[in-house]
């Protein structure tokens, strides 16, 4: 197995089939979701949708089996868009 996101969540939404897959910046550039800048991303979005990717964020980024090998970097995003 990988070391990358995608690889050691079997829950990624990148991956996933059908209507269960969603588009992901860090799987469509090849990066690890700890080297990605999310900020442009959550600057481009309005308020609402913010406050949604920002809550997602915070809920599921902890328990995915790739926080705890980047735990200080993925943090470190989440204290900057949240």
């Amino acid at each position: 197995m990988g070391t990358m996101c995608w690889d050691l969540n079997p829950n990624c939404m990148a991956k996933a089939e059908g209507e269960k897959k969603r588009s992901c910046p860090s799987y469509e550039q090849k990066i690890g979701c700890w080297e990605l800048d999310w900020t442009p991303l959550f600057q481009k979005a309005s308020d609402e949708e913010k406050k949604m990717m920002g809550q997602w964020m915070k809920d599921n980024c902890p328990k995915c089996p790739v926080y705890p090998h980047h735990k200080a970097a993925l943090q470190a995003k989440l204290n900057a868009i949240t």
